[in-house]
């Protein structure tokens, strides 16, 4: 009997505290698959049971989940608060005091090795401190006062030029409620399927570390690890976390993932925007300054293949212009994807050059087969590196699957010069970057049949109709 009413007061003591639990704090840090210490970018944070997304930005390497709907103020650990932790080498550190006094603050690593000291006198109230490091560890932070001693773990992932505390002075008035991070007002419950994945700039190129995914009950450590990018072992294949994507008319694309970027399989189909609104059709006329998207209907090519033409005014979807890493530009893309820029299309073509398997015949420029479709192309023969010639090297070496769908030509005063033309000839597809010398003209990223080279120039009017391939944000 006893045993029994034991283990029930174990069960409501462990009920109680889940009850009276009323935040959850994440903590995240981000590793190479050496595991060595990465700044991240970016961190999103989705909670799949409640529908919603919400992404923090370095340094704010901390995330308040608040329990139910509304947001309580969080007290502070011990009186003290550091911005930000984990830390690239460098953060700070809020020491709160009731009273002016005497303080001795010690740094120690996990070997209880002494890195930095202060001595000095603390103000009432708030008082800053700078810390800077020199090794990538875990340390513990010891303020003694009069009134006894607190301490705290900090997690440094970076090379300060020496092991500091330097006194930056008092902040007056209360230490502020945790502003430091980012503190939840979306609803969540103990228990709730959370996604965390980290966003970080690899050699100009942002990437993206593999998912974690959970239920969150209670605070948590979570380290997100980023794929080895310099290798090309996940070339070709499904884009991890995406294998496919869904556009607003319910077409379903394949995935890719061609070093650290994740393209659509196939050329765009959709005939509306994200936003649900229409994209007019046509195949005989266009404009200056309107949205069209044209379907060759005449082509060979399956319109799961081929998808439709766009006008730059469709594929921009109002927006301007931008050569940005990423571009910003949603356009006609759906939900998480965007229209590749001038540097993203660049950042292709120089990935697939850089790489001997993809390069024809040992030439570092000979890579259109490789990014080719294996079918729908002319002709060629006898030029083994050009698209157009099945006769010696394979198409289609990154599985970029570039068909020749074509373009559609339109120009206002030349109505006999409109139509359909260069389908099983050309690849064409759509940047978001203008023209730097011409308003009506956008950089395109072409493949032909008869070239080995692929060309990213801005020769194309952005009245014509041409493919669009997005980009994952």
């Amino acid at each position: 009997m006893r045993k029994t009413v034991l283990i029930a007061i174990v069960a409501l003591l462990g009920m109680a505290t889940t009850f009276a639990q009323t935040s959850v704090t994440l903590t995240f840090t981000c590793q190479t698959t050496d595991g060595g210490y990465l700044q991240p970018d970016s961190i999103t944070i989705e909670n799949l049971s409640r529908n919603w997304v919400e992404t923090i930005y370095y340094p704010d390497t901390v995330y308040i989940l608040n329990v139910g709907t509304s947001v309580p103020n969080r007290p502070n650990d011990n009186g003290m608060q550091v911005m930000p932790n984990p830390f690239d080498g460098t953060t700070r550190v809020n020491v709160q005091s009731s009273k002016t006094e005497n303080v001795k603050m010690t740094l120690t690593d996990m070997g209880g090795r002494v890195c930095a000291e202060f001595s000095g006198l603390l103000q009432k109230g708030g008082n800053l401190f700078n810390i800077t490091l020199t090794t990538p560890q875990t340390y513990l932070l010891s303020v003694q006062t009069s009134s006894g001693i607190r301490s705290l773990k900090m997690e440094n992932t970076g090379r300060a030029g020496a092991n500091r505390i330097a006194y930056e002075g008092a902040t007056g008035g209360n230490m502020p409620t945790v502003q430091l991070k980012s503190s939840s007002n979306h609803p969540f419950q103990l228990g709730d399927e959370m996604r965390y994945q980290g966003f970080a700039t690899n050699l100009g190129a942002v990437v993206l570390s593999n998912p974690v995914m959970h239920a969150q009950n209670t605070d948590e450590l979570i380290v997100l690890v980023f794929p080895d990018w310099s290798s090309s072992d996940n070339d070709g294949l499904p884009c991890p976390g995406a294998p496919t994507i869904t556009d607003i008319d319910g077409n379903v694309y394949n995935t890719v993932q061609i070093g650290n970027q994740c393209w659509m399989h196939e050329n765009l189909r959709t005939t509306k925007y994200a936003d649900g609104s229409s994209i007019p059709s046509s195949v005989d006329t266009g404009s200056a300054v309107d949205p069209y998207y044209y379907d060759y209907s005449g082509s060979d090519i399956p319109i799961a293949e081929r998808g439709y033409l766009y006008n730059w005014f469709a594929a921009m979807q109002g927006a301007v212009n931008s050569n940005a890493l990423p571009t910003g530009i949603q356009g006609i893309c759906p939900n998480g994807w965007h229209l590749p820029s001038y540097t993203e299309w660049m950042q292709l073509k120089d990935y697939v050059s850089s790489r001997s398997e993809y390069q024809c015949n040992g030439g570092a420029s000979s890579i259109a087969k490789a990014l080719a479709a294996t079918s729908w192309w002319d002709d060629y023969p006898n030029h083994h590196c050009t698209p157009g010639d099945q006769s010696v090297y394979s198409n289609n070496a990154t599985n970029f699957s570039a068909v020749p769908a074509g373009e559609f030509v339109y120009f206002l005063d030349f109505d006999f010069l409109n139509g359909f033309g260069s389908t099983g000839y050309a690849a064409n597809f759509w940047s978001a970057t203008k023209s730097e010398d011409d308003n009506e003209r956008a950089y395109l990223f072409s493949l032909s049949y008869v070239y080995e080279t692929v060309t990213l120039d801005d020769a194309n009017s952005t009245l014509f109709g041409n493919s669009v391939r997005c980009l994952r944000d």
